[in-house]
This record gives structure tokens, sequence and C-alpha cells, in this order.
């Protein structure tokens, strides 16, 4: 298949904001199945406040999967704590083994509910503290009986136009937020307004100064996060920009685009997750290549922009978690977000076939 010239037209990367719909703050516990908490500027600021806790009561080992992000590992650093990785096989099942008085983080991958992580809730409280990473299944159903021991935390960030926002299940009073995070909310927020207005006149050329301006806008507030990855306090514009998300039509679109990338492609790819369930909204459509840097490569050369979850963090050793390294080299992330329809996930199929 020759490659063709999409001119701006664009799948994929950071999500553009076609109006700037506002909620109303107070209604955010909608978002978290009436479990109250903490909102804060990050996934990672979330993680920070529970583990903070957590140490005040005396745990210092923290059990981690073999397959994650390495922005997980960022705040057990910061804090100082111990911790020890635990496998994950080929099917995304999870085998950790935790020790008395310590916590393990658990992660409901892609959207999909770890039915291990099931078996952990009714042994958690006592023995071990139980983490549950919801990011990926925020739109998922990851509610549970109320009598359950645990501490959860998620961002919303990977799923819309949200410039910083993050949650856990920990009450925390926080300070106001600093001069310099409010700046670069708004900052990202005009970028996404302007990306939008950008991407509707898609039958014009492709202006790289133009892109390369929202992309640093974008990229300014990830540094800020690198750069303060336990400061927690968020400004107040972002929470009502995810409040003002409709999420019921997200989880739709998700869905069904998810289903069709699925019809097109289930004959021809390794899907890892083949069964969508009915409580599932997915992250995105998961595929498994042996060469899947070089389709990745072929596919960005089209303008979709695939994401590749994840490169190992360097302490997880390859030999020993041998299957969570696979995942790592094979794993192909194809976008079935909410900005796009039939015709997009047709674009995508055909152009990932091409490559195969």
């Amino acid at each position: 298949m020759k490659q063709q010239s999409y001119s701006r037209q664009v799948i994929g990367g950071d999500f553009e904001l076609r109006s700037l719909s506002l909620g109303l703050v107070n209604k955010l516990l909608d978002y978290t199945h009436g479990i109250s908490g903490t909102w804060t500027a990050s996934g990672r600021s979330a993680l920070t406040l529970v583990l903070k806790e957590l140490k005040n009561r005396g745990v210092n080992t923290v059990h981690v999967p073999a397959f994650l992000c390495n922005s997980i590992l960022t705040p057990l650093t910061q804090l100082g704590l111990d911790y020890k990785f635990y496998p994950v096989d080929l099917d995304l099942k999870t085998y950790p083994d935790p020790s008395p008085g310590s916590a393990i983080i658990a992660i409901h991958y892609f959207g999909w509910l770890d039915e291990s992580i099931f078996q952990l809730r009714s042994e958690s409280g006592d023995r071990f503290h139980l983490i549950e990473d919801v990011t990926h299944a925020l739109l998922s159903d990851w509610s549970t009986d109320s009598g359950v021991s645990r501490s959860v935390f998620l961002t919303p960030r990977k799923l819309g136009p949200v410039p910083l926002g993050g949650w856990c299940s920990v009450d925390v009073e926080l300070e106001a937020p600093h001069r310099k995070i409010d700046s670069l909310a708004w900052q990202s927020l005009m970028a996404r307004l302007a990306r939008s207005l950008y991407l509707e006149q898609d039958q014009l050329p492709i202006d790289s100064n133009f892109e390369n301006f929202y992309l640093s806008s974008f990229k300014a507030v990830e540094e800020f996060l690198d750069q303060h990855p336990t400061y927690a306090s968020v400004p107040r514009i972002a929470l009502e920009i995810i409040a003002g998300l409709d999420w019921s039509e997200i989880s739709k679109r998700r869905r069904a685009n998810w289903r069709c990338l699925h019809e097109l492609l289930s004959d021809h790819v390794d899907t890892l997750l083949p069964i969508l369930p009915n409580n599932v909204v997915p992250f995105g459509y998961v595929v498994r290549l042996q060469n899947r840097d070089a389709i990745r490569k072929h596919m960005a050369a089209n303008r979709i922009f695939c994401a590749a979850h994840w490169p190992l963090p360097n302490q997880v050793q390859s030999k020993r978690f041998s299957e969570a390294d696979l995942l790592s080299k094979t794993c192909l992330t194809l976008p079935i977000d909410q900005r796009y329809g039939v015709n997009d996930m047709v674009r995508i199929a055909e152009t990932l076939k091409s490559e195969l």
C-alpha cells in the first residue's frame, strides 16, 4: 500500500479542545463512584498522597507489577520507600506475593479489570495494603463494596483534553495552586483550542511551526510535572474541565470504536484483550506485534500516532520478568478515543495491515 498524504488530518496525540464547557466541581464525586478523596495536579501526585499516608502508618515496602509506567516509581523513590517487582504474564494476569505490613500497587490495564485484584480486595486490610491504579479503567466499573479496604488513585488526563488532574481516595487539605502551574493550565487549554481550529482546516498544508507551538505548550506542563512529581495542588479550571466533559458519551464512543477495530483487525493481528465485557470502557485497542517499532514508525509517517505501553524501567530485570519484557517490546496501543469514528478506524486498520 502506497503511503498516503492526509494533509493536516491526524489520529492520536494530545487531545485538542473544541469548546470550553465547564462543569460544577462539586459534582466530581459522581466520577469517583461516590468515594471522597482529593483532586491533585497529576496521577503521580495522587499516588504520592496515598503513599505518604501508608508510610505514616508504618509501610516501608511496596510491591509493584513488572509491567508498568516508570512514573509510578517516582513517588516511591521520592518518599524513600523500598519496592519489589512481581510477575505479569502475557495475558496481563498478575502474581503478587505481598509481605506482611507491605503495600501492593495493582494496575487495571487498558480498562480491563484484573480479576486477581478481586482476590486481593478480599484479603487486604490487616495483612497488607492494596492500592489500585484505575487510570486506564477510569470509565470502567471499578467500584466495590464499601467494606473493602483499599486505596485508589487515577488521572483523567489520558482520556480527554484535561491539562492537569489526578485523584486519590485519601482526604487531604492542599494549599492553593502555585501561580506557575495555574499559568501552565491556561497555556495548555489555549493550545488545545488552537489545535482544534488548526485541525478543522484539514485540507490545508501542514504548518510545522504551528504544530511545534502547540506541542511545546503541552510539553511545558509535562516538564513541570517531571520536575515536581509530588506537587499536588491543582488549578480550579482543570477541575471544571473534567466536570464539564460528557464522560458517558466518551465511554460510548470508545466502546464503539474498539468494536469497529476488532471487526477489522482481529483476523490479522494478535489482540491482547480480545473480549470486551459490558463493564469495561477500553483505553485503546492493544495489539502485539513482533515488528512493533517499525510498524509504529510507519503509522506515525501516516499521521497516526500510537502509544507503546510501556518501555520498562531499568530496574526491571528482563530475564527474570521475561513476559513483562515481551509485552513491553511488542504491545502497540491503537487510538480509539472519542474524537474519531468509523472512517478513522478504517484508516487505522488499513494503514496497519499494509505493513503486516
